[in-house]
């Protein structure tokens, strides 16, 4: 069974540098604690790592101190930029999922 995969467009905060880094996605059940994932960014293969915790919230709920360790910039550039990315953000509940390398 291969690894589920996580592909970054950018390494916002070089985040993906660090042994513990952060992802702010839409809920799937595919994200469970334990979860081995493949990490590509602008798909060049990084790493791999395990989800080691989830913390589900809505956009309303994000603030600046998990927008500023996910993505080094406040809240409102973070929602705008997920909005971007996931149009129906404002409906849509997320995972920030806390990752940690292999």
């Amino acid at each position: 069974m291969s690894n589920l995969s996580l592909h970054f467009a950018q390494n916002f905060n070089h985040k993906l540098d660090c042994e513990y880094f952060t992802s702010i996605r839409p809920q799937r059940d595919i994200y469970q604690i334990g979860k081995k994932m493949d990490i590509y960014c602008q798909n060049h293969f990084l790493k791999k790592a395990t989800i080691i915790s989830i913390k589900t919230l809505t956009l309303a709920e994000l603030d600046d101190w998990t927008a500023f360790l996910d993505a080094g910039m406040n809240r409102l550039k973070l929602t705008a930029l997920l909005k971007t990315f996931y149009p129906e953000a404002e409906s849509l509940l997320f995972n920030v999922l806390l990752l940690k390398t292999c």
